[in-house]
């Protein structure tokens, strides 16, 4: 009963300006994983290798910072850093159309990237901040994000179609004004964190040692490390997602519009998925099951170029998306568990800070890979590549899957 009772302490604003930032922050994730590949391509015209690199490089700030904006986020409140995260992501996302040197675009991949992770982050964090772990937030913060791969995409695809390079980055500063909107909303530091009474001020930025020590010895809970891993492998298929299976997608003639289907798709069966996923662990082992779901996500998203059929493609990225929501779920669940209350953000720091080293290196890896092989064979190697590392993982795990039993 305590739960719900902890639920109703909280103002309904300020609840939906949690789940509001979610929403906006994920789905900025999706704009640009759609977006930014075809624009990309359609302006600049370069070599896969090049495509992996200016993809990748909107990861590269967030793998390096991450663990310092949820440091920052302790000390100052939430509120404050997603504010400033908000309003570089509405300045970005307004200067790329306007870019004519590949290494400008590098730069604003870097920021903007950087901007829209970290608001994504501070809505995690508010979880614990604000609604104190509470799962039935999580929950409902979770099926949010997740809505996000279902109504954006059509949006932008759309976008593109219609009004070219302006239109589907107007799209994007549109959504970050929103979530400069979201995060004003939310409780000032003071009411976060009793010791979260500071301005944000320039000295905050420059990262501190002793954040990443702390965060990196939690590795050595076998159920956190496993977690970590497996996230980078999870993470692995989004970037692929967000780089060349859109490339691929162009390659064989589908509109924007029809390629947003398609991801809103995903988006739209993983929400369902993520909803069974309790029932899914009262039959089978918790870490088992994430193991499974990690596998199937791979898995269905390596073999998309076998195929050139639009229904086929649908059926193949819908069984993905339920793959990839359940085992975020499952990721989500294992880490909060594995993780004491002083160590809850710099778990979540941790992860991403997984997630986004994933996501800047795979695309550069695919890339190369694809300079030799080409662009489809590079799903089935690349594919095959983290089939193998799972397995490594899952020899790993016999100890956690045995502890949750």
């Amino acid at each position: 009963m305590a739960e719900p009772i902890a639920a109703e302490r909280i103002p309904l604003r300020i609840e939906w300006a949690v789940y509001a930032s979610g929403y906006l922050s994920t789905s900025m994730q999706n704009m640009a994983g759609l977006l930014i590949p075809l624009w990309v391509v359609v302006t600049f015209h370069p070599t896969p290798f090049m495509v992996g690199i200016i993809l990748g490089a909107r990861h590269f700030l967030p793998t390096l910072l991450s663990i310092h904006g949820g440091a920052m986020m302790d000390h100052l409140g939430a509120k404050q850093v997603m504010v400033a995260s908000a309003i570089l992501a509405v300045v970005v996302h307004l200067i790329y159309p306007v870019t004519p040197w590949i290494w400008a675009v590098i730069i604003l991949q870097m920021l903007g990237g950087l901007a829209v992770t970290t608001s994504w982050m501070g809505t995690q964090t508010l979880i614990g901040q604000v609604m104190k772990g509470s799962a039935t937030h999580s929950g409902r913060l979770s099926a949010v994000a997740l809505m996000g791969n279902l109504t954006v995409p059509p949006i932008v695809g759309a976008a593109w179609d219609h009004f070219g390079s302006w239109g589907g980055y107007l799209t994007m500063s549109l959504w970050a004004a929103g979530l400069v909107a979201a995060a004003l909303v939310l409780p000032a530091p003071s009411a976060e964190l009793s010791r979260a009474t500071d301005r944000l001020r320039a000295r905050d930025f420059i990262p501190r040692a002793r954040s990443y020590i702390e965060a990196f010895a939690l590795l050595s809970v076998p159920a956190i490390a496993m977690v970590v891993m497996l996230s980078i492998l999870r993470n692995s298929t989004y970037a692929i997602r967000g780089s060349f299976y859109v490339v691929y997608l162009d390659s064989i003639n589908l509109t924007g519009t029809e390629i947003g289907v398609l991801l809103a798709a995903s988006g739209l069966v993983g929400s369902g998925a993520a909803l069974l996923t309790g029932r899914m662990t009262k039959v089978v082992n918790p870490i088992v099951l994430l193991l499974l779901t990690v596998g199937t996500t791979i898995f269905f998203m390596a073999i998309p170029p076998l195929t050139d059929k639009y229904l086929i493609l649908l059926l193949i990225i819908v069984l993905w998306g339920a793959s990839a929501a359940m085992s975020m779920s499952l990721m989500f669940s294992t880490l909060s568990k594995a993780a004491d209350a002083r160590s809850q953000g710099k778990s979540v720091g941790l992860r991403l800070t997984a997630n986004r080293m994933a996501a800047t290196v795979l695309p550069v890896i695919m890339g190369a890979v694809a300079d030799v092989s080409g662009v489809n064979a590079s799903f089935l190697i690349v594919g095959g590549a983290l089939l193998l590392m799972l397995m490594g993982v899952a020899f790993f795990s016999r100890r956690v899957v045995a502890e949750a039993r």
